[in-house]
């Protein structure tokens, strides 16, 4: 049970993962082109989720990236037997964050679904 006075210590974690294969085209049969793991971690005793630090927002094929709320994990993974440079060819994208334009306030609001004219 959380008590409301003394913060957790964060002691029990739990943790999903989920795999997903990417294919060149949405036709039945299309061959597998990349594999991602989404990986999200939480405290078993307060819920609380944990967010992932030092990774861009976005999905590119070479490099793990988070969520835009930093949340889950996108790891691009492959099999061990497959070449170095399986899964390359597949499109990505990344959100690139400038403090100058986006206060935390704001993020804060764009995350939340509150877009107004602040940004």
């Amino acid at each position: 049970m959380v008590d409301p006075d003394h913060p957790c210590p964060h002691e029990n974690f739990g943790a999903n993962v989920s795999v997903n294969r990417l294919t060149s085209s949405e036709e039945p049969g299309a061959p597998v082109t990349a594999f991602i793991a989404d990986i999200t971690v939480w405290c078993e005793d307060c819920t609380e989720p944990f967010r992932w630090i030092g990774t861009e927002a976005g999905v590119r094929p070479d490099r793990p990236m988070c969520s835009v709320d930093e949340r889950k994990l996108h790891a691009p993974i492959r099999p061990a037997s497959a070449d170095p440079d399986f899964g390359l060819g597949i499109p990505g994208f990344a959100v690139r964050w400038r403090e100058s334009v986006l206060r935390s306030a704001d993020a804060a609001a764009v995350l939340d679904g509150d877009i107004d004219d602040r940004i």
